[in-house]
């Protein structure tokens, strides 16, 4: 543990009956993680005992325990007071709808005209939203957009975050003429068509006359994508040509939609990084996570010289433990392992 945290508990005033049953549960929180360990080493004993990452996620267990106990005394002091105030913080955004939500609700209930919300991040933190409509009107409305978002960013409790509105360009999407329309369906119909009559297997046919180029997607394995590939080709070109539109660009594509459900990280990563980033006294930059074993990977801007940066490691680090240990996220990770990685700017770990 931190030795600055270490301090601060050796500065706390606890009955002697409390004092034991606070070192009892640590104690026991070793043994409970060794018998794990045992446990999970017979299942998978051709692999390496413990990783690093494992070893965080105990020594993080062990810190949460005793901060558990004593949350319920009095005498807690008011540096261990500012970290355990911070714990249920991840699942209050955890609970609620992300910001970005929040704000492009709000503007559309408004009536705001907004064309595209979205949050960078580099070089600094922003919300950027986009106005449709005329000049007068972006005029009209900006002030009261920022003054929107602004509010809701209040709100929250974020206050990491600038506003920039700007207006979007005016869109003229291009429109085909009769001669051109007239040769996207004939080619599309044709095409499809002969595809149909010699078996293909293919899920879409489409036309671009601006650009003379007929794209088909083929369904199936990538054995059978390539073993039809250039026969589709020539197929489609016999088409163009025979129908007198030469010239054109034969585009065969294989693309597959895949839909799978959302990995653990996933999940639980965007509350993280929402809750890390939003706010200045974190001085979080960015919120990662990878698979196999599931590690969450904070960076900071803070440097590791700095005195205040391992007490910032730890801090963020009990806030993470704690929210994967609630009741809302438990059930997510279930019996995964995790790690957490609290990274200063120049890269070394500070938790």
């Amino acid at each position: 543990m931190d030795n600055k945290i270490r301090q601060e508990m050796d500065k706390i005033e606890i009955p002697e009956e409390l004092h034991t049953r606070v070192i009892l549960g640590m104690e026991q929180a070793k043994q409970d993680n060794e018998i794990s360990r045992q446990l999970k080493s017979e299942r998978k004993n051709h692999k390496k005992r413990w990783s690093p990452k494992k070893k965080i996620m105990f020594f993080s267990g062990v810190a949460v325990l005793s901060f558990g106990v004593f949350i319920s005394s009095a005498f807690v002091s008011p540096t261990m007071a500012k970290v355990i105030s911070n714990i249920p913080y991840l699942n209050l955004i955890f609970q609620s709808e992300p910001i970005g939500g929040l704000i492009q609700n709000e503007l559309e209930k408004k009536g705001y005209k907004v064309s595209s919300l979205g949050t960078s991040y580099e070089p600094k933190k922003v919300i950027e939203v986009t106005l449709e409509g005329s000049d007068d009107y972006y005029n009209e409305v900006k002030d009261d957009v920022e003054e929107t978002i602004r509010e809701i960013l209040k709100s929250k409790g974020y206050d990491a975050y600038s506003v920039k509105v700007s207006k979007g360009s005016v869109r003229t999407d291009y429109v085909l003429n009769k001669e051109e329309t007239e040769e996207k369906n004939i080619l599309e119909n044709e095409v499809t068509k002969k595809l149909k009559q010699l078996n293909y297997k293919f899920d879409n046919v489409q036309v671009d006359p601006t650009e003379k180029t007929i794209f088909i997607n083929i369904v199936g394995s990538d054995k059978y994508y390539n073993s039809v590939q250039d026969d589709v080709e020539k197929m489609a070109i016999e088409v163009a040509d025979r129908n007198k539109y030469t010239s054109y660009k034969i585009n065969v594509t294989r693309v597959t939609v895949k839909v799978e459900k959302a990995d653990k990280g996933a999940q639980i990563t965007p509350a993280i990084a929402e809750g890390l980033m939003s706010k200045k006294e974190f001085k979080v930059t960015g919120v990662g996570y990878k698979g196999k074993p599931l590690s969450f990977i904070i960076s900071t801007s803070v440097l590791s010289s700095d005195p205040t940066a391992k007490a910032l490691g730890t801090e963020i680090e009990l806030m993470i433990v704690e929210f994967l240990k609630s009741e809302e996220i438990s059930p997510i990770l279930g019996d995964e392992s995790y790690g957490i990685i609290v990274n200063s700017k120049d890269k070394k770990k500070i938790n």
